[in-house]
């Protein structure tokens, strides 16, 4: 890893991204492997105070280089999310730093990250956190269109009382750096776009990850759980999605059922592609056959998960394989989906 203070021209950073490939982001530095050890100090009285509302209050965040060395950033935080900041018993935050300050220490000036905090105490809060970490990281083996994952194990500081709470997170890199990195840029009021308006390959990939993960809390049309993209040079849309807490996958114990979707419990797979034909999918089936292998390796090799759990997840996957062997889409009711039956 870069040390965090490498000097750079500051010419440099008034280029545009593609021209910046030497140029670290704040998400660089720490993006890797192993799981990155932070620290927040925050007042909690004023993050619980603020938690139906989208008002910023200063926090302290730090974190450990690859040195062993603690970095010191100012920033703000606010809650975000609409399910969770109302369910959680700790609410997911976003994290916004000082484009000023990234830049005089040499750093590309994407500024805002996403905070997936512990939603419930206890095994059962821990193990969600994992799970969904795991989700991130098995999107990533199948398309570099995806948000970068960290898994961090965060101590909260509470200003007010002196409180300490350590428990796992996990930061998202901000959404502008990873359409700068597609050569892309965020479209925030997409709403009501349709298949005919995406890049046909990303889509169906993308529908066939949530039905692996048995996830149905997404929508296109509604910008649910997704984040719409239009390259700069004026071609077809894409998507990359987040918030897998409601999949079979992850599985926490808050998620419903959509009945409406034809789910019975959560974990049934429906999928929600607009494909209508098992023909139209044979390709995108067959690259999920491809990487069936590094898939399974990832989840293996995941030891932060209790051997049972990576075995009930393996065993929730080979669910998925053998429906594509089986065929996924029931045309009879390719309007509304086709439901499988799956997950606990």
């Amino acid at each position: 890893m870069k040390t965090f203070f490498k000097t750079m021209f500051a010419a440099a950073l008034l280029l545009p991204v593609s021209l910046t490939a030497g140029i670290p982001s704040l998400f660089d530095q720490f993006h890797h492997s192993e799981v990155l050890q932070l620290e927040l100090e925050l007042d909690f009285q004023t993050m619980y105070d603020n938690i139906k509302t989208n008002e910023e209050y200063p926090a302290v965040f730090r974190f450990q280089d690859s040195n062993g060395n603690w970095v010191e950033l100012m920033s703000e935080l606010r809650t975000r999310g609409r399910f969770r900041r109302r369910t959680c018993e700790f609410p997911p935050l976003r994290i916004d730093f000082s484009k000023k300050d990234l830049r005089a220490r040499g750093l590309l000036d994407f500024d805002d990250l996403k905070l997936v905090t512990h939603c419930q105490e206890g095994r059962e809060g821990k193990e969600a956190v994992l799970r969904e970490y795991l989700a991130y990281r098995l999107y990533n083996q199948l398309t570099e269109r995806s948000l970068r994952a960290q898994l961090v194990e965060v101590t909260y500081h509470d200003t007010g009382s002196r409180q300490e709470i350590t428990s796992y997170g996990i930061l998202l890199e901000d959404v502008d750096e990873l359409a700068a990195r597609m050569g892309s840029k965020e479209c925030d009021e997409c709403y009501g776009l349709t298949a005919s308006d995406m890049q046909a390959d990303n889509l169906k990939l993308h529908a066939m990850y949530q039905y692996m993960i048995g996830n149905v809390d997404w929508s296109l049309s509604q910008m649910r759980n997704l984040k719409v993209m239009q390259p700069i040079d004026g071609s077809s849309y894409w998507v990359a999605p987040y918030d897998f807490d409601f999949s079979g996958l992850v599985d926490v114990n808050y998620a419903l059922a959509n009945s409406g979707l034809g789910q019975e419990k959560v974990g049934d797979r429906v999928y929600l592609g607009s494909e209508t034909r098992n023909a139209e999918l044979q390709e995108t089936a067959d690259f999920f056959r491809s990487k069936k292998a590094a898939l399974y390796q990832t989840v293996n090799e995941f030891e932060l998960l209790p051997k049972r759990t990576r075995r009930e997840i393996t065993d929730y996957l080979n669910e998925f394989y053998t429906s594509l062997d089986q065929g996924i889409i029931c045309e009879e009711l390719a309007d509304s989906g086709c439901a499988t039956q799956g997950g606990k």
